[in-house]
């Protein structure tokens, strides 16, 4: 037997054997957050829990792989593989509905979820959340997670405010839940260079709320998750977001979200590799609240956004999108500002 066919035959083997079997291996993975799961809740923060058995049912019948957010960041972090079609559940407060209407979806769909609370609502027993002990009995299909004590707003606080809130949370959810992981996702999905930087300095991995693809080149304090709540819980978005890409960027700057003196804020993205014409041609950003933003191109990797008008008080977003090889598929990233 020739060296070549030997080496061939090892090639299948290795395929057939590998640890996720015949299936493509990626560097990135999508995480839908959600809030309440209720028909009657405000509408921008809930999910029918009708709708949430179709998200599951899609899942389930299109062979996608809801794996446990530590093993999505864990293996992120190490550059390790993950299976295509890789997604991960997330659920931000610690609303009750999490408990009563989506837990036995999970259960019977046996796929994971991550909850990150705020745990102040928690030991006040309010009657909208949910208890300590249920948290418990959820384990191990739902890891619980770091959302704050109060759920403040983690913009323009004082230093110790920032510590005290993030702090004593973990301090409780470690001596609840026995868990030691440092996973924190910001309340309304908005922070300030104090916020951010403590974070960094605490070695927390932080989780936002702009839309977009998580991947090896994330920013680790500001993971992208679409929401899956109000008009984005329909199947049409989130059949579209399930299967977007992660845009091929290797540097967004600027990383802060607060915007001030310039309205009409810019973002440069620097690409990991050189677009093609047909890309370049069919990338688009919007803008909330108004049209396309204008680009201007710096060669094949480099491209700056601006929106045309000033930008609304309050969240703004910047969505790029960029069609992905297959069709019906799209890269995706999304910039969050901020108005004060």
């Amino acid at each position: 037997m020739t060296l070549s066919k030997i080496l061939l035959r090892l090639l299948v083997i290795i395929l057939i054997y590998s640890p996720f079997g015949s299936q493509a291996l990626e560097d990135d993975c999508v995480l839908l957050v959600y809030h309440r799961f209720s028909d009657d809740g405000p509408k921008s923060t809930s999910t029918s829990p009708e709708v949430f058995k179709q998200h599951l049912e899609y899942l389930k019948n299109n062979d996608y792989k809801v794996l446990p957010l530590k093993k999505i960041i864990r293996s992120l972090q190490s550059k390790e593989s993950l299976p295509s079609n890789c997604v991960s559940l997330t659920a931000d407060d610690g609303f009750l509905s999490i408990y009563t209407e989506a837990f036995p979806l999970l259960v019977e769909y046996q796929f994971p979820m991550s909850v990150f609370i705020s745990t102040n609502p928690v030991d006040k027993k309010y009657d909208s959340m949910m208890t300590w002990n249920q948290l418990r009995e959820m384990a191990p299909l739902v890891d619980i997670y770091n959302h704050s004590v109060n759920h403040l707003h983690l913009v323009n606080q004082s230093a110790q405010i920032v510590e005290d809130e993030i702090l004593f949370a973990q301090e409780r959810i470690s001596a609840e839940m026995n868990t030691n992981d440092k996973f924190f996702a910001y309340p309304y999905g908005e922070f300030d260079d104090l916020t951010y930087s403590y974070l960094k300095s605490k070695g927390y991995i932080a989780f936002g709320q702009q839309s977009g693809v998580a991947s090896q080149t994330s920013d680790f304090l500001n993971i992208p998750r679409f929401s899956m709540s109000g008009p984005y819980a329909q199947m049409n978005s989130f059949s579209l977001k399930v299967k977007t890409v992660d845009m091929p960027i290797e540097s967004s700057n600027p990383k802060s979200l607060i915007i001030s003196g310039d309205l009409r804020p810019l973002l440069n993205l620097n690409f990991s590799r050189e677009l093609t014409s047909y890309e370049i041609n069919n990338f688009s950003c919007y803008v909330s609240g108004q049209d396309r933003a204008k680009l201007e191109w710096d060669g094949l990797q480099s491209v700056s956004v601006r929106s045309n008008d000033s930008l609304a008080i309050g969240r703004s977003r910047y969505n790029c999108t960029m069609p992905y090889k297959e069709a019906g598929q799209y890269y995706w990233f999304s910039k969050l500002w901020l108005r004060l």
